[in-house]
């Protein structure tokens, strides 16, 4: 008989696309498969999983949402840092942007850029293969899936790239 493991249940609005979003909790593991300390939701979002358990806070209702039909995630004000991103990834800048998505829905905030000194822009960052980038914005912190981007204004020009020794 399997173990049950006791998940850590953070607060979310899940948004699908052209629909009101779900507001209830995402559950993490425990213990994250590629880092010391819990699953966090960049973890969870950007996984190989096809299906996220929801837990929907109206009615209690388990939902099970694919996970490439999730437009954006916005997470409460009161989950901790390390439930959101790991303390490993190193933040090189950030990009003021503004996002828009398939259903008209407009995103505006810093783009947490993660990548060496001579590949710092914008496009290289979303470029990368994680489906999911997050964003800072007014509202809080954003989980975005890329596949659900129709266009990303950036504001400002990056600098040019460090040349490589």
């Amino acid at each position: 008989m399997p173990n049950y493991v006791e998940k850590i249940r953070i607060p979310v609005r899940a948004a699908e696309s052209a629909r009101p979003p779900h507001v209830g909790f995402f559950c993490l593991s425990p213990v994250a498969n590629w880092h010391e300390g819990p699953e966090n939701l960049h973890d969870l979002l950007n996984s190989e999983v096809r299906v996220l358990p929801f837990h929907r806070h109206e009615d209690g209702a388990m939902l099970l949402l694919t996970r490439m039909n999730i437009s954006h995630v916005t997470i409460g004000a009161e989950v901790e840092p390390q439930f959101v991103r790991s303390r490993l990834i190193a933040v090189t800048r950030e990009e003021h942007v503004l996002v828009e998505l398939d259903d008209g829905i407009k995103l505006e905030g810093n783009l947490l850029v993660e990548l060496p000194e001579h590949l710092n822009r914008a496009s290289d960052y979303l470029n990368l293969p994680e489906d999911f980038f997050p964003l800072v914005t007014r509202q809080g912190a954003v989980f975005v899936n890329k596949t659900k981007v129709r266009v990303t204004r950036v504001f400002a020009r990056s600098p040019k790239p460090v040349p490589v020794p």
